[in-house]
């Protein structure tokens, strides 16, 4: 038995779509509760929302004779679960979390019937699939344009387009691989497991606005100056950790990586070393709190160098 044959023929399954068609017109009779439908709009809602995916697809593929007309059976189903919420109020968390668990399941299966159908009448992958998700989510799309409001796959609702996508791609490739009937079901399962937890996380796809840039143009501006600072920043914290001296090449490097604390620690350490054995410093003085002359001026007055008042010291030898 091919997939075609085990989604279309098999007695449970057919109960379970069924089941289905009974659920959505449940969940569209709800639906016409809270906007105070009579009893004629109860019915259409219902039946537009369990039949209306499937009418949609045995259209296009030109089947004949829709399978919501074919029999009595899924007029009858859709009747009774728009009837079901015209006349029980059922409320109660428990009762939403149960027709949420019926509706997705299917969703699940009407994405791998209206595949396999389609792929059965001879479509291409692509359309195949569009119609599997036609199938599975057309009827609640129908019913959200007669009630004026944007259906909820467009966007903040539950993932049941998604799920349904899944389920349409798995069932091409049950196709693709030649795998045994029975895998139609792993398809549906996993669709339908995706929309579910998807609905219990609450998990939404992206909106158009999270994927925009809002920036006005001085806002723009300022993030490309902070970037550049940010940049330069780094560049100069990075670069700042190179050595500029080469301690085994340059003659500075031992100034380099000297403490002096000021310029009499300097002089005293670089020109001490440079004196000639019985030449006295001429900085001699500097140990004992008079501050050193810049490089080319004279003594400071009160300075007693050479025993003549007011003369020029020599320049000091370099290193």
């Amino acid at each position: 038995m091919d997939p075609l044959e085990l989604l279309v023929t098999n007695d449970v399954l057919r109960a379970m779509d069924l089941l289905g068609v009974f659920v959505m017109g449940v969940a569209a009779g709800a639906l016409a509760s809270r906007l105070n439908f009579d009893a004629v709009g109860f019915a259409i809602i219902g039946i537009a929302a369990g039949l209306g995916g499937g009418i949609v697809r045995d259209l296009i593929l030109d089947y004949g004779t829709p399978a919501a007309f074919d029999g009595p059976w899924y007029l009858a189903c859709a009747l009774a679960g728009a009837a079901f919420s015209f006349f029980v109020a059922a409320e109660g968390s428990w009762w939403r979390h149960l027709v949420s668990v019926l509706d997705i399941a299917a969703m699940g299966l009407w994405a791998a019937t209206g595949t396999a159908k389609s792929l059965g009448y001879g479509l291409d992958v692509l359309p195949a699939i569009l119609l599997g998700v036609t199938s599975a989510v057309g009827g609640g799309v129908i019913r959200d344009v007669l009630v004026g409001r944007i259906p909820a796959i467009f966007g903040g609702g539950p993932l049941y387009a998604t799920g349904a996508l899944v389920t349409a791609i798995l069932t091409w490739g049950v196709f693709a691989l030649g795998l045994p009937s029975g895998t139609v079901l792993v398809a549906v399962a996993v669709g339908a497991l995706l929309a579910g937890i998807a609905a219990w996380r609450r998990w939404t796809l992206p909106a158009h606005s999270e994927w925009q840039v809002t920036l006005s143009a001085s806002q723009l501006k300022q993030l490309v100056r902070r970037t550049r600072r940010s940049e330069r920043e780094r560049v100069a914290l990075e670069t700042g950790a190179i050595p500029v001296v080469d301690a085994d090449s340059d003659d500075l490097a031992e100034d380099s990586a000297a403490d002096d604390a000021d310029a009499a620690t300097y002089a005293e350490r670089v020109f001490r070393g440079a004196e000639e054995p019985g030449e006295e410093s001429p900085w001699t003085d500097l140990s004992e709190g008079h501050p050193a002359p810049p490089h080319g001026e004279g003594p400071r007055p009160g300075d007693q160098r050479s025993g003549h008042e007011g003369d020029a010291s020599p320049p000091p030898r370099s290193a």
